[in-house]
């Protein structure tokens, strides 16, 4: 028996009911069935499912299905007449897009080449896996950090940057990098905040700057002050040196093989006096203190590096196979190996799964 009295079988029994239960999240999160649901239905107005799949322009049977493992899931409410609805205080929760609902789609993504990550672990096996093994993830990244930081990267994370960031951005005629921009999430909606500065957008993924040069301003124009490249983050452009005042990366530095050369690259295109703000998953670099201070939090970073971080980074043999939870420790002395020797470690307790650390060059 564990300490709070559940057997392992049973712990193991309840892991496997979360997870369906989890995925089943996602389906509703991804049709749209929660929002629907709240706006046709009430604990007095409860409704059946051939009602929501109606609004929601899908099969009756499929959605009646859905329902049912929601309201057994204890997500959503079910009464003896089989009508649904959902408790009016989980609402907001289920609704709208926030981060927590958006987590649950995590594992179809992660777990697309399971057996392949199931040969890395051998010790014969293949070092890593490709970006390119995970089809879907980089649509799911966009989809969480929209989530995570839309809120906040502008009127939080930004101030919290220093270095009279917001002001030279407001005033124009500064350039920023976005590394490892993914889709070009953070890109856009900074260089629609900051008209008057140029924004790059850099990954190494072709799907990725594939979507992020179709995004489109909220008016639906093109950027004028935004372009996106296809570029290996340790090895970028020779003219670009001393060429950004800012440049940052949003969790895409512990996943790559070798970190090390991209903080160095950063460093190189930095200005004199330029500013390196990298956001990055929360962790002390120690498992116990993690598992002491950041409880189930931590178990579910360690498996998402697990199956995505780790693999993708150690996927050549001079990888340092970082991983999601390198830590603050191991952040913050590469980034003095590599030409930050004073780091500032900011708490960002408006993205709850990470922490910022900033540096100029000098």
């Amino acid at each position: 028996m564990s300490s709070s009295g559940t057997s392992m079988k049973e712990k193991l029994f309840n892991l496997a009911v979360s997870n369906i239960v989890s995925n089943a999240v996602s389906i509703g999160q991804r049709l749209d069935l929660f929002k629907k649901l709240s706006d046709i239905s009430s604990e007095k107005n409860p409704v059946l499912p051939e009602q929501l799949a109606q609004a929601a322009r899908c099969k009756e049977r499929y959605v009646r299905e859905w329902c049912n493992c929601m309201a057994c899931g204890e997500i959503i409410e079910v009464n003896e007449e089989e009508k649904f609805w959902i408790k009016e205080e989980n609402v907001d929760a289920l609704g709208n897009s926030c981060f927590e609902l958006v987590m649950n789609g995590m594992m179809a993504p992660l777990l697309e080449p399971i057996d392949n990550l199931v040969e890395c672990f051998k010790k014969e096996g293949p070092l890593g896996l490709e970006y390119s093994q995970f089809s879907n993830f980089q649509s799911f990244m966009g989809t969480m950090s929209q989530a995570l930081h839309e809120k906040h990267v502008v009127s939080d994370m930004l101030p919290a940057i220093g270095n009279g960031i917001v002001e030279k951005l407001e005033a124009g005629g500064v350039r920023v990098l976005d590394v490892g921009c993914g889709s070009g999430f953070h890109s856009s909606l900074l260089a629609e905040q900051y008209p008057k500065a140029h924004f790059v957008g850099l990954d190494i993924g072709i799907d990725a700057i594939k979507q992020a040069k179709e995004r489109k301003t909220k008016a639906g124009t093109v950027f004028n002050n935004l372009e996106f490249i296809e570029c290996d983050a340790g090895k970028m452009p020779k003219i670009w040196t001393d060429s950004f005042d800012l440049v940052l990366i949003f969790d895409a530095c512990h996943d790559q093989c070798r970190p090390d050369l991209c903080v160095q690259e950063i460093h190189r295109v930095l200005k004199p006096n330029g500013t390196f703000a990298m956001v990055e998953v929360l962790g002390s670099s120690n498992v116990f203190t993690d598992k002491s201070t950041m409880g189930s939090l931590a178990a579910m970073m360690y498996g998402c590096s697990m199956f995505h971080c780790l693999p993708v980074g150690s996927n050549c043999s001079e990888a340092l196979c970082m991983g999601a939870m390198w830590g603050q420790k191991r952040a913050v002395d590469l980034l003095k190996k590599c030409g930050f020797p004073e780091v500032r470690v900011v708490d960002t307790p408006y993205f709850p799964i990470n922490l910022m650390y900033c540096a100029q060059k000098i």
